[in-house]
């Protein structure tokens, strides 16, 4: 959502640009293009879509990364929409807490001008063929639905979240053609992660072929995988990229 999200404000060596670089340096390093539309999916996520001539052309794939340049710094997301015809892209925005990134998101409105610097690539599934069973949380909705934009089907595609609130989330992942995904409600004890692990079991015990993607929240991310290595299930082998973890920043 990563669409991102909120918790997805990486790299911190490009925390500073927006606040250091004027309009004419930026055009040279971004791309420049404009808010075409704001949807509120719910009281937490806000669907932002944007297009530009700068756009068309450029090469995507699932998981990459776009980085917008803010006023206050650089904010990176997820795009799970990209039409390189037409110059244009969608954004998930996770508003979670009172932050700049969410205060921006608030006001974002239509004709708005922003620099994207990107795409570039981050959990490098482009290459990906088969089966792919994904574990996520808020920040992961967006990459999950850019794997459905580029397969069309969900006939491969396993998705695990955890998240908090699960009647707004389940509405978002319907909003997003993602019904089929296992929600999880997350705990403070963690207790949770015990009921996501048996379901990444099920979901490879069915698909032995498949690759495991691990997103999200960098402890559930170790909780998880300690757990499948010390009873291991077999599958295609670990795509990992942690989005986010508590107090830091510039995970990704």
């Amino acid at each position: 959502m990563s669409w991102t999200v909120d918790f997805q404000e990486h790299d911190s060596n490009m925390a500073s640009i927006g606040k250091r670089l004027g309009d004419s340096l930026k055009k040279l390093l971004f791309r420049e293009v404009q808010v075409a539309g704001v949807q509120d999916l719910s009281t937490g996520f806000r669907r932002l879509d944007l297009s530009g001539d700068s756009l068309r052309g450029a090469r995507y794939a699932p998981g990459d990364k776009v980085q917008l340049a803010l006023e206050d710094g650089a904010r990176t997301y997820s795009p799970f929409a990209w039409d390189g015809v037409r110059g244009a892209i969608s954004l998930l925005i996770y508003r979670h807490g009172d932050t700049a990134s969410v205060r921006w998101a608030n006001g974002a409105a239509e004709g708005e001008r922003l620099y994207v610097f990107g795409p570039r690539g981050s959990l490098g599934l482009g290459a990906s063929s088969g089966p792919l069973v994904l574990f996520g949380d808020e920040t992961s909705f967006g990459v999950a639905r850019s794997l459905l934009e580029a397969r069309r089907s969900a006939s491969e595609l396993s998705f695990v979240f955890e998240g908090s609130g699960r009647s707004e989330l389940s509405s978002v992942l319907d909003a997003l053609e993602l019904p089929g995904a296992d929600l999880i409600e997350r705990r403070e004890d963690e207790r949770h992660l015990a009921e996501v692990e048996e379901r990444l079991r099920a979901a490879l015990n069915r698909r032995p072929e498949s690759r495991l993607v691990l997103t999200g929240k960098a402890q559930s991310i170790q909780a998880l995988r300690k757990s499948l290595k010390a009873r291991p299930v077999a599958h295609a082998g670990q795509i990992v990229k942690a989005y986010w973890s508590p107090g830091k920043r510039g995970l990704d």
